[in-house]
C-alpha cells in the first residue's frame, strides 16, 4: 500500500498536467471590436453613404427633368442648356467675422451673364461688385463659410446682391474657381 501512496503523491512523468489557455476578452475581444468599428466607419463613410446620395441626387434629377419635360411641349428633341458669357473676378481676400484678423478667405469667382454687354457693365462696376462681395464675405463667420451648404447659400446671396447691378434676369449663375480658408 505504501507503493500506491507514493504513486499518487508523485507526479506522473508520463502525462504532464494540461494547461488550458483561456480566451481573454481583453487581449482579443477589444482589438477585434476596434477593428470592426474602424472598418464600419470607412465602409459607411466612403462606400455606403456616397452610393445613397448619388442615387438620391440621380433620382431627384430624374424627377426634375421629368417635370420639366411635362411642362414644355413635346418637341422630340433633347434641349440643351445654353450657357452665358463668363466674367471672372480674382483675388478677393477678406478676414471673416470674429476671426480677429488671424484667418482669411481667398476667393476667385466667375459670373455667368447673358451677353458681352453684361460683362462690360460688370467691368465698369468692378469696384462696386468687389465692395458688395467684401461686405458680404467679411460679414460671415468661419462656420458660415466652410460647409458645402454654406457655399450654396453664399452663391445665392451673391447672385441676389450682384444681380441688382444688371438688367433683370441677366445674371445666370456664380461659380467659385478658388475658395480657400486659411
Amino acid at each position: 500500500m505504501a507503493d500506491v501512496q507514493n504513486h499518487h503523491s508523485e507526479p506522473s512523468l508520463e502525462s504532464p498536467p494540461k494547461e488550458t489557455k483561456r480566451f481573454s476578452m481583453v487581449k482579443v475581444g477589444i482589438p477585434v471590436l476596434v477593428v470592426q468599428v474602424v472598418l464600419s466607419y470607412f465602409l459607411a463613410n466612403y462606400l455606403i453613404v456616397p452610393m445613397f446620395f448619388d442615387q438620391a441626387s440621380a433620382h431627384g434629377s430624374a424627377e426634375a427633368a421629368k417635370g420639366e419635360a411635362e411642362a414644355r411641349p413635346d418637341s422630340g428633341e433633347k434641349e440643351e442648356r445654353e450657357y452665358g458669357v463668363i466674367h471672372q473676378m480674382e483675388d478677393i481676400i477678406v478676414n471673416p467675422a470674429e476671426s480677429q484678423g488671424s484667418q482669411f478667405l481667398l476667393i476667385n469667382l466667375a459670373f455667368e451673364v447673358k451677353s458681352e454687354d453684361d460683362v462690360e457693365l460688370l467691368k465698369q462696376r468692378d469696384v462696386i461688385v468687389r465692395d458688395i462681395l467684401i461686405q458680404l464675405l467679411s460679414g460671415k463667420t468661419l462656420l458660415e463659410l466652410d460647409g458645402p451648404d454654406d457655399k450654396e447659400l453664399l452663391r445665392k446671396e451673391i447672385i441676389e446682391s450682384v444681380s441688382q447691378l444688371l438688367p433683370e434676369g441677366h445674371l445666370y449663375n456664380v461659380y467659385f474657381s478658388n475658395y480657400i480658408i486659411q
